[in-house]
């Protein structure tokens, strides 16, 4: 699977009084430095999860799951940058103040291209010398140019900022520049309830010559798959308003801290436009574990979960306790693979909190209590800059630190 992009650690400070500040005056110029914040999901945000994989590098899911999504609408909103991104080698929550603004909210829909309202595409330029070229996503949506830093002041190409960014809940005040009818009506819905960021979609079983964790045992032991529904239809309603600060940047060449994938921050080009994107990774819900370098793809366990005419909500998985799988008969539900380059996993199907509490009779948001709120922990780390920059997050929603 290809690498995604997870920092499960928390803000111990966020400055509130920064995001107080007036937001930056905007530039489209084309010669004064500013910086064009766009947003867009991932590659599979657009294509979903074919199976099989038209490579083998291409991310799919192991037990033989086609997963195809008709929407998913993220909220966004207080684009910041911030002085001093290097202010705590090993704390990346800290930087210096909120030096610069960028205020929506907007309503973006990852799996439509962007509406650009200005030349972002053609405009970008490498940061500074000795960088790669980051030509990003044409089909990403502008959201805001920055043209300098709150109170007038010219943005300083010598230094590099601190880039954070909220995803939070749905508000009748979004501007929404590329949905459509459906999704209108669906953001509509999400701001009655209160949702971040929703996901709909279709998973089809498309699995052949699959083997199990169970293959040794006599076959009327076995367990029984055609009891899971082939075609799934999930609606994933998640109530995650949620804090990325001070985002590593894959773009920036320079030597990042111990323990960190990337250079922090963004720097400006001394003329000209620099892009800054907010990357939405559609991935993380459908991990087994924590640990994104290992991350594997599954769906077995949400399609036992499913109601009788083949519907699943985020309600539904909050049935299943994630550290021992089983189906809504009981039966312990075993790993399965589809995929022969993986060998298939041992004993009955769990996932992985690592470090994370897990207590099935804790306070919400003491400890990981079922699969939903594992699913839910999972997506509130989703958001990164420019493809596959790790952020500090923040979980502004009930969840263990």
């Amino acid at each position: 699977m290809r690498k995604s992009s997870v920092l499960l650690s928390t803000l111990a400070v966020f400055g509130a009084a920064g995001l107080a500040a007036c937001s930056s005056s905007t530039d489209s110029s084309g010669n004064n430095p500013n910086l064009a914040v766009v947003m867009a999901g991932d590659a599979e945000s657009y294509t979903g999860f074919a199976f099989p994989a038209a490579s083998e590098n291409d991310p799919t899911f192991v037990d033989g799951w086609e997963v195809r999504f008709d929407r998913i609408l993220v909220t966004v909103d207080r684009v910041v940058l911030t002085d001093n991104p290097d202010l705590n080698p090993t704390d990346q929550s800290q930087t210096g103040p909120v030096v610069a603004n960028g205020s929506g909210p907007w309503v973006i829909d990852v799996t439509r291209p962007g509406l650009a309202t200005t030349d972002v595409h053609t405009s970008v330029r490498p940061l500074h010398e000795g960088e790669a070229e980051h030509d990003g996503n044409p089909n990403a949506q502008i959201l805001t140019r920055l043209g300098g830093l709150d109170g007038n002041k010219s943005f300083d190409t010598a230094v590099r900022y601190g880039f954070g960014f909220d995803f939070l809940a749905a508000t009748s005040s979004a501007s929404q520049p590329n949905m459509d009818g459906a999704g209108k009506a669906d953001y509509a819905d999400m701001v009655h309830k209160g949702i971040a960021v929703l996901y709909v979609g279709t998973a089809t079983f498309k699995g052949t010559d699959c083997k199990s964790s169970d293959t040794d045992l006599p076959e009327k032991d076995r367990y029984d798959f055609s009891r899971l529904p082939k075609t799934v239809k999930f609606r994933f309603g998640f109530k995650t308003p949620t804090t990325h600060a001070n985002c590593q940047n894959t773009s920036l060449r320079g030597k990042a801290f111990a323990g960190e994938e990337a250079q922090r921050g963004v720097q400006l080009a001394a003329s000209g436009s620099t892009r800054a994107q907010v990357t939405v990774h559609v991935d993380h819900p459908f991990w087994n574990t924590v640990d994104h370098d290992a991350a594997e793809l599954y769906f077995d366990q949400m399609a036992a979960a499913a109601t009788a005419d083949g519907t699943l909500t985020l309600d539904d998985l909050a049935a299943l306790d994630f550290t021992t799988f089983k189906d809504k008969q009981g039966k312990a539900l075993p790993w399965r693979s589809c995929v022969a380059s993986k060998p298939v996993k041992q004993g009955t199907r769990k996932f992985d909190a690592g470090s994370v509490a897990v207590d099935p009779m804790a306070a919400p948001g003491a400890a990981l209590r079922n699969y939903g709120d594992y699913v839910t922990y999972q997506q509130s780390t989703q958001g990164h800059l420019n493809a596959d920059g790790l952020c500090a997050v923040k979980r502004n929603f009930a969840a263990p630190r």
